[in-house]
């Protein structure tokens, strides 16, 4: 369940990736000087007709001395189709297509139907709510803090929903302008999840074939 839980979590919030960061100290034409409100945040993703995006991973687990360390990619097409691949050290996948969750790890394939876990309902029904750009619902599953520093912001989410309180204490994402760069996930278990994000393209459009071959296990 906590594979699945925080393979779910980056899925869902690798899609608030809305624009390539620049290189640090690069020159960029017109930057924005000021992060974007929460509600401009929001209204961003409604219109995202795709995303392709890399992806290096750390989690930090108590019982582990050293960091488990991955790399992979991510796609998601509308209305809310996602995949998450990891490529090294050792493949694996995950695909989340309406109310089902599908892992493929080792050459077994597991699959989760939403209704049958509240925790993994309940990060979907907040994926739902940040596509739609719906701060109410949003902020009905989460206490929402939304800062900002410049052209940088910081949102942390804290779970307000009873089942999502057993396994998570809060994400945190930071970005600049329209873009998300990291995302933190701190488990009640202490155990924590870094998450960087490059190469985001929040304009990918797939063709059918495309669909085929990114998103089958």
């Amino acid at each position: 369940m906590r594979f699945a839980t925080a393979s779910l979590a980056l899925l869902i919030l690798a899609s608030l990736g809305s624009q390539a960061p620049h290189a640090p100290g690069a020159s960029v034409a017109g930057a924005q000087a000021s992060a974007p409100t929460l509600d401009a945040l929001l209204d961003r993703f409604g219109d995202m007709p795709g995303m392709s995006a890399h992806f290096r991973e750390e989690k930090r687990i108590a019982l582990l001395a050293v960091p488990v360390r991955t790399e992979g990619v991510l796609y998601f097409t509308p209305p809310g189709r996602l995949m998450r691949k990891v490529t090294s050290p050792a493949p694996s996948a995950a695909l989340l297509e309406g109310d089902r969750l599908t892992f493929v790890s080792d050459g077994e394939r597991q699959v989760v139907q939403l209704g049958e876990s509240p925790v993994l309902a309940g990060f979907v029904e907040s994926f739902r709510y940040v596509l739609a750009g719906d701060r109410a619902g949003l902020e009905r599953t989460y206490r929402v803090q939304y800062t900002t520093d410049g052209a940088q912001w910081k949102l942390t989410l804290r779970p307000r929903n009873e089942n999502l309180q057993r396994f998570l204490r809060e994400m945190t994402l930071e970005g600049e302008g329209f873009s998300v760069a990291t995302m933190k996930m701190v488990e009640v278990s202490g155990d924590t999840t870094t998450t960087e994000l490059f190469d985001v393209n929040p304009r990918r459009r797939f063709t059918d074939a495309e669909v085929r071959r990114f998103f089958s296990l």
